[in-house]
């Protein structure tokens, strides 16, 4: 069963992952895999049973940015995605990701000449 994509409003998602992470209440679908052009840049996918939500985490070591969208499955519930992500989170996840990318990218790329 689908729901309709929403996505949440910024400001408080990189405090709510870090409270998530701390207390061991997320699924860690991909943490840390490197850009494919800047090896230095990661990107990690987190899944909240809770509320439903998929967090995308883009870093650089020195700064992150958290934004987090309501996964669109309602059926299987998220807690039950532990031993691997629905295709259509992927998609949703790294759609995501790839809109982050487009709004961060210059403050990522900021002082890359140390990691080359």
């Amino acid at each position: 069963m689908l729901e309709k994509q929403t996505s949440l409003p910024n400001g408080d998602e990189q405090e709510r992952l870090g409270e998530l992470l701390r207390l061991n209440r997320v699924i860690k679908f991909f943490e840390d895999i490197p850009d494919k052009d800047f090896s230095f840049i990661t990107c990690s996918v987190y899944g909240s049973p809770k509320s439903n939500e998929l967090f995308v985490r883009l870093t650089n070591g020195r700064c992150a940015f958290v934004e987090a969208v309501v996964s669109r499955l309602a059926w299987p519930p998220m807690a039950d995605r532990i031993f691997g992500m629905d295709e259509l989170d992927k998609q949703d996840a790294f759609s995501l990701a790839d809109r982050m990318w487009s709004k961060y990218q210059k403050q990522l790329l900021a002082g890359s000449q140390s990691h080359e």
